[in-house]
């Protein structure tokens, strides 16, 4: 799972803690966090880094993706053909869809036959659809209206989109929680884009030199986080990919760090569990037995099990969490990263 930055470039709505005990309440085991420059990357980067993630638990027999198609096969042969470019870009596929390709595309990458992929049909409401369809909404729509109307009626409505679990979790959280947005990164975001306006933004991932120049040449009239998106945005470059390299600017990600985490450790620096079910002893176990890379269950002994490579990946793990934390609640002091312990139920 994404920590507190996600594959759009922005912050979660909800923290990764308050997600990993929904996720737990709701059926999973185990919740590893996908490591910040992948969570936040294109969805090539974000598909290998969790592809990556279950092949090193040495656990991990099967991948089950949402897509709209719903048809493992087609997307397979579009995926494993690069003569389909053409007409994939003629009927480009749906959010879903390019994510499940990425999936199938990181399992042919890494040559493994070892996982299994199926794919599960989305249905009722579209991916970014505005408006619930029957009684199901989508998850930006959730989102856009724990932005909009931050009252505890709001997410009572919200009850009939969500299971119960994540509900009660959602009820709990938001007690003592803002839901985060972009625009709460706005002034951190332009003090960062100013101290670093003389070297320029080329070195930061996902900012190529045309990108940087267009940031220094429009600072001047910078307003808020979405707002600067919006002015940078034009046919050659999309709002996401905008809204991942101010994040990767604000979160200190460089591109040569990224090539460390791809040529050093495949996309797979550690693993880091968020949380897990009481009664998945015998799946830790395995994964303690099998897996390929260190497995961090405790930050304090990180730096005894790590390199420095992948201890400073960890840290920037930790310096993301903690600038989220620091917006996210509604008063008092946020809990340092270091003293959370893991999630069980």
């Amino acid at each position: 799972m994404s920590g507190d930055h996600v594959q759009r470039g922005e912050p979660a709505v909800m923290d990764k803690y308050a997600r990993t005990e929904a996720a737990l309440n709701s059926g999973s085991d185990l919740v590893l966090e996908l490591t910040v420059p992948f969570a936040t990357g294109s969805a090539q980067y974000f598909a290998r880094g969790a592809v990556s993630a279950l092949l090193n638990t040495g656990a991990c027999d099967m991948l089950l993706f949402g897509s709209e198609t719903g048809d493992l096969d087609t997307l397979r042969h579009q995926a494993g053909s690069a003569t389909d470019l053409a007409e994939l870009t003629a009927n480009p596929p749906l959010p879903n869809d390019i994510l499940g390709l990425e999936y199938l595309k990181a399992l042919n990458y890494f040559k493994t036959g070892s996982i299994v992929p199926y794919t599960l049909k989305r249905d009722g409401a579209g991916h970014d659809a505005p408006s619930p369809l029957g009684d199901s909404a989508s998850a930006s729509y959730l989102r856009s209206v724990m932005r909009k109307d931050d009252e505890y009626d709001t997410y009572t409505s919200l009850s009939a989109y969500m299971p119960q679990s994540a509900f009660d979790v959602c009820e709990k959280y938001f007690a003592i929680h803002r839901p985060v947005s972009p625009s709460d990164y706005s002034e951190c975001l332009f003090y960062t884009l100013m101290m670093q306006k003389e070297k320029g933004y080329s070195d930061y991932f996902d900012v190529y030199d045309n990108l940087s120049d267009r940031i220094y040449n429009s600072l001047q009239d910078y307003d808020s986080f979405p707002g600067f998106i919006t002015r940078l945005k034009s046919k050659e470059i999309t709002y996401s990919h905008l809204s991942r390299a101010l994040l990767h600017i604000l979160l200190d990600i460089k591109k040569a760090e990224v090539s460390t985490l791809i040529e050093k450790y495949s996309y797979c620096p550690y693993l880091r569990p968020l949380g897990f079910r009481k009664d998945a002893g015998d799946l830790l176990k395995s994964i303690k037995n099998n897996c390929d890379r260190p497995f961090i269950s405790k930050l304090a002994d990180a730096a005894g099990i790590l390199d420095a490579d992948n201890l400073h990946a960890l840290k920037k793990d930790i310096l993301a969490s903690e600038i989220y934390a620091k917006n996210s609640l509604r008063s008092g002091t946020p809990i340092s990263e270091y003293r959370w312990p893991l999630i069980t139920v």
